[in-house]
């Protein structure tokens, strides 16, 4: 965006350094999840629902940046936009960028991941 508007030259993008970073993740506690499963999943269902809106009407998506984000619309139209499918992420992509947050002391050791991604809380396909 910022190229876009002049202000600076992109060199090279965050995807070419590091290809399917994950920017955010979705938590509940337990607790949550006892006491709410089917808000739970109703969420999450929706949340997929809209990647694959986003997935399959891209452009139309794209439209809808400017009011929640306050983006200009042809900053919008333009902007890299990840690859969005089902919520699920492969657990070498998790485990590699964890070697990176432990590489650069942002996490003090590894952990399994396994232990704390649950992905049967997302709808089946």
């Amino acid at each position: 965006m910022l190229e876009m508007h002049g202000a600076s030259r992109l060199l090279t993008s965050f995807n070419d350094v590091i290809p399917g970073y994950i920017f955010s993740g979705l938590f509940f506690t337990k607790k949550y999840l006892e006491k709410n499963p089917e808000k739970v999943r109703a969420y999450l269902r929706g949340l997929v629902k809209a990647f694959h809106f986003i997935r399959d009407n891209e452009e139309k998506a794209r439209q809808w940046i400017p009011k929640y984000t306050g983006v200009e619309k042809t900053v919008a139209m333009r902007a890299a936009l990840r690859a969005f499918e089902d919520g699920r992420e492969p657990l070498e992509r998790l485990y590699a960028q964890q070697e990176i947050m432990v590489k650069i002391g942002k996490l003090p050791h590894r952990v399994a991941i396994e232990e704390y991604v649950d992905y049967s809380w997302l709808p089946e396909e």
